[in-house]
């Protein structure tokens, strides 16, 4: 599925969507009114989905997850709150067919993947994207495809991007630890060996700084997964537009699961779970009433796939 639209006009659908999310939370994501999302679903365990767990998880009976809020996927009005967002949602429905409990932790995004190699996280979630790098340390569950996308204030010229050679000369803003830090690293080392004008990269401590920065004309482009500069853009009361990237890759995203003598089994669990909500409809429907119908899959996996 392509989830970048190809025209400025197949964009409209989508911030229509989202601007009617946005209309029951703050422009720094904060939760959802339980009438505006889809948390108010509830999945019975599944026996034969549960009878994959590993014996000290089902024992257990709670998982422990971390994440950072990044709007639509995760949101929250303080670090204690109960968290809404579709990846919120979809690890909850998920958990819920293997017999799960979850506790959210929300913690700054780079965090996370410390945390989980730490040990002090079983799992984390909120549109985390599959990259090399980090799947040398945690084994990713993918439930979502997504894009990066520029976010620009509403008075900027830039209305896309077509290539990095675009891109020069900007400050462009980004979350500390993300990959969308890494992607704008490798777009100003791209502008440095070819000549271009100097380009600069800003990280913030989380994707609500890196909009403020945004608005107070800190940043020339704020980079983001395409669901949240869409969202953040259908929130914003017309100070920010979404400025396209024609370059770049679709990527997966999905729950991350911290790896110790547990992981293979959990992570087929989460698999065959994710499938079954796939398989029900209830994935998409997650993604269409919280997301505007971005990132939908026909079928999960597990990166890095199992051995044999």
């Amino acid at each position: 599925m392509k989830l970048r639209p190809s025209t400025p006009l197949a964009r409209v659908p989508l911030l229509a969507a989202l601007a009617g999310i946005a209309l029951f939370a703050s422009a720094c994501g904060e939760s959802l009114d339980e009438a505006g999302s889809a948390s108010g679903a509830t999945q019975a365990q599944d026996a034969s989905l549960a009878g994959m767990l590993p014996a000290s998880v089902k024992e257990k009976g709670t998982i422990t997850v971390a994440a950072a809020i990044y709007a639509p996927a995760v949101m929250a009005a303080s670090a204690t709150a109960e968290p809404t967002g579709w990846d919120i949602q979809l690890t909850r429905e998920a958990a819920a067919l293997l017999g799960l409990k979850v506790e959210f932790k929300i913690i700054p995004f780079n965090g996370v993947i410390p945390g989980l190699q730490a040990g002090r996280y079983d799992a984390a979630t909120g549109e985390i994207y599959v990259t090399p790098e980090r799947t040398k340390t945690v084994t990713f569950v993918v439930n979502h495809v997504s894009r990066d996308e520029f976010l620009v204030r509403a008075d900027s010229q830039y209305t896309g991007f077509a290539s990095e050679s675009d891109v020069c000369g900007l400050v462009i803003g980004a979350s500390l630890g993300s990959a969308e830090a890494d992607f704008a690293n490798k777009i100003a080392a791209k502008c440095k060996a070819t000549g271009g004008k100097a380009t600069t990269v800003k990280t913030f401590n989380d994707q609500a700084t890196v909009n403020l920065a945004l608005d107070q004309g800190r940043i020339d482009v704020d980079l983001a997964s395409g669901s949240q500069a869409a969202y953040a853009a259908a929130q914003s009361n017309g100070k920010f537009k979404v400025a396209t990237i024609e370059f770049g890759d679709e990527i997966k995203t999905g729950l991350a699961i911290a790896n110790n003598a547990d992981t293979a089994q959990l992570a087929a669990a989460f698999e065959a779970a994710t499938n079954k909500l796939i398989e029900d409809g209830r994935l998409k429907q997650i993604l269409d009433q919280d997301n505007g119908g971005l990132g939908v899959i026909t079928k999960s996996e597990i990166v890095p796939a199992p051995a044999g």
